[in-house]
């Protein structure tokens, strides 16, 4: 197992945010946001957009760090295959939970179970094992 510390895979920015609201705020936001440029006001209202996605208290956190400012955020995580199977085995091999996985992750259960039951059938320290 590596040392990545926990949500190496986000980014810079969406660890910032999920510093501030918490990583299902930051999540919602990578997901339902993604590859997009938006205002984050100083001061967000209960009926503001960002308040209805992500949780008016998610939001107000994410003012007081963004507020006033324009932010792009990066493509889905979920649609980074090679990297989110990375991220799928380092999780496992750390023995986070499937909801853990699922949250952070936005893959579904299955995908979770599916991954789990190829590290089982491949030996994690012999890389040639599944080959021969």
């Amino acid at each position: 197992m590596s040392d990545l510390p926990d949500r190496a895979w986000f980014t810079p920015l969406l660890n910032r945010i999920a510093d501030a609201a918490g990583e299902r705020a930051a999540m919602i936001l990578a997901t339902e946001k993604a590859c997009q440029e938006f205002y984050v006001p100083a001061k967000v209202k209960p009926d503001h957009w960002l308040a209805r996605l992500v949780g008016l208290d998610e939001a107000r956190a994410i003012a007081e760090v963004f507020g006033g400012q324009n932010i792009t955020l990066p493509p889905s995580i979920g649609g980074q295959k090679r990297k989110r199977a990375s991220i799928l085995a380092e999780m496992i091999d750390k023995g986070h939970t499937v909801n853990k996985i699922t949250a952070a992750t936005g893959v579904a259960r299955s995908t979770v179970y599916d991954h789990r039951a190829k590290r089982k059938a491949s030996p994690k320290d012999d890389p040639q094992g599944s080959l021969f």
